[in-house]
């Protein structure tokens, strides 16, 4: 994947969010990300750092302009991004980061437009109060729209470059729970593992790999607690990786010597409610008709009410992304879709926990798996 084509794509990302504001009648898009991806979907920038955040105005008919907060990162900007227009803001400047962007919109003409306004998503809102006053204050004669739906749905279709970029996340993920195993030894730490699954995934060319990890049936899987492992426990754990500003993540089981027959039968039911979502999933199909299937064989193999956490949701750009497998989801599935179906049920009054899964491909001819998916348990 060449910078050439990423640049190409990206344009294309443009030409096609035209489109969409021609249909709605708006003159431009003002766009607002900190923690999640919307800017760096639309001009391939990616603020980090904590504190960082940045717009991007999309004219429908002209140049748009990219916005960065720290000029200190502008070297990196103009790397990552496929805008010819990228400026940083005056620290000086008496009303902050937002005004300086909302006064670029009114020089570029658009204090009278139609605006449409693109800020955070369902998991994540992001229009804070600074943002408002800002935006009224200095476009207070814009008739001005929330948006966001334009760039999430063009979001959950993933493109070439995307799914390339997300099948490398996916491949530094395997190669962190490799390490995971081999760091299984009665009486390491938790964090331990954690250590070996992110050195491996980071030495590979990830840029970050978390970890939650459950030690024994009674512990959730959460962030490492200074908790050892114990022969005869079962060991799950969640792996989170970024890679070239695309997230991922897998779920491993392993068994810290014999697998007992409810920990068999319970490690199976998990297994079989990811086969069933996966084998389900095609473009059109209701997203609770994939969590219904993903549920269904834990409450046939005697372990109701089991799932401590989410069945799955979207991934990419952000961690997670639209849609939740959840029951109660009215979405559809859509062409071109990546999706972490992720089973995990805990029975701790049985000895017995499993958590399986991974980010799964979705198109009208099939579903390809962009992990490996377990399908025993892994004894160590």
């Amino acid at each position: 994947m060449t910078q050439g084509e990423i640049r190409a794509e990206g344009k294309q990302r443009l030409e096609e969010l035209r489109t969409r504001m021609r249909e709605r009648g708006l003159d431009a898009l003002l766009i607002f990300s900190q923690r999640r991806g919307h800017v760096a979907y639309v001009s391939g920038y990616i603020p980090n750092y904590h504190t960082n955040s940045a717009v991007v105005i999309l004219p429908v008919d002209a140049a748009p302009v990219l916005l960065i907060r720290f000029g200190f990162d502008l070297p990196r900007a103009r790397a990552l991004s496929w805008f010819e227009d990228i400026r940083t803001a005056d620290p000086s400047h008496p009303g902050g980061f937002l005004q300086q962007c909302f006064q670029t919109a009114v020089r570029m003409k658009l204090g009278n437009g139609r605006i449409g306004l693109v800020a955070g998503d369902e998991t994540v809102d992001e229009m804070g109060l600074s943002l408002i006053r800002s935006l009224e204050q200095e476009l207070p004669h814009a008739r001005v729209q929330h948006v966001t739906e334009i760039v999430t749905r063009m979001r959950m279709s993933k493109r070439p470059t995307e799914v390339q970029r997300l099948r490398r996340a996916t491949e530094l993920a395997e190669h962190g729970a490799v390490a995971v195993k081999e760091s299984l030894v009665p009486g390491n730490e938790d964090f331990e593992a954690m250590g070996a699954a992110a050195f491996a995934a980071i030495r590979g060319g990830a840029d970050r790999c978390d970890a939650f990890i459950s030690t024994r049936p009674d512990r959730l899987a959460l962030p490492p607690l200074h908790h050892q492992f114990e022969q005869g426990s079962p060991v799950n754990i969640e792996l989170t990786v970024l890679c070239e500003g695309y997230w991922v993540q897998i779920c491993r089981s392993y068994a810290l010597g014999g697998v007992s027959p409810t920990q068999r039968r319970l490690f199976q039911a998990c297994s079989e409610g990811y086969q069933s979502a996966a084998n389900l999933a095609r473009p059109g199909k209701p997203i609770a008709d994939l969590a219904r299937a993903a549920a269904e064989p834990l409450s046939k193999s005697g372990f109701p009410g089991c799932v401590q956490y989410g069945l799955g949701h979207g991934v990419g750009l952000d961690i997670p992304e639209p849609y939740d497998l959840d029951l109660g989801c009215r979405e559809l599935v859509v062409d071109n879709m990546i999706l972490v179906v992720h089973v995990g049920a805990w029975a701790s009054d049985r000895q017995a926990a499993a958590f399986v899964g991974g980010p799964i491909l979705i198109q009208s001819q099939g579903v390809t798996h962009l992990h490996q998916p377990q399908l025993e348990m892994i004894e160590v």
